[in-house]
């Protein structure tokens, strides 16, 4: 859990903000009728079937306050992944020279796949309870935007699970 200021808090919500609950959805799929599903607005992500979208989530947390969960979707060209390779990429230390760096410190998004470029960050707080318990019984969900008529599937590693689980089971009420 990252232990975050008002400051640091002040800043990732006024450049990213926090998720809409309208974003969150459940639509029938082959073998799961509730299939949990996030459909953002075009300007958080620009979706295409020919990218891939890798995931990260962190928690955080200000003073006793319940923690908040942050999400990071990043996006990569699926046939030039192919073609070329990518590696896994961990920054070694450094002074961020932006906010946006500064933020990607503080919450461990600083480290991941060279070729990824970002899309979006969003904060989400308890009121995403039921939308993320589903995703981790699930350990997977779906990311759209509105119209696309396709669906990105968003694989959950341990990882990505036992923070999700992190939250909800910090999450007043969750």
């Amino acid at each position: 859990m990252h232990k975050l200021s008002e400051e640091t808090l002040a800043l990732i919500v006024q450049r990213h903000g926090f998720a809409e609950l309208e974003w969150t959805r459940s639509i029938p799929v082959p073998g799961d009728r509730d299939f949990p599903v996030l459909q953002l607005p075009e300007e958080r992500l620009r979706y295409s079937t020919e990218r891939g979208y890798p995931v990260a989530f962190a928690l955080g947390r200000v003073g006793k306050r319940p923690p908040l969960l942050f999400v990071q979707i990043e996006s990569f060209d699926v046939a030039r992944r192919k073609a070329e390779g990518a590696e896994w990429a961990i920054p070694t230390a450094y002074t961020p020279q932006t906010e946006d760096e500064r933020i990607d410190q503080v919450l461990g998004f600083d480290k991941g796949w060279e070729d990824a470029e970002p899309e979006c960050v969003f904060v989400c707080d308890q009121r995403f309870a039921i939308f993320w318990r589903a995703v981790v019984v699930r350990e997977r969900f779906g990311l759209t935007v509105a119209d696309s008529q396709s669906l990105y599937p968003v694989e959950l590693d341990r990882e990505q699970i036992a923070t999700l689980r992190d939250a909800l089971a910090k999450w007043p009420s969750a």
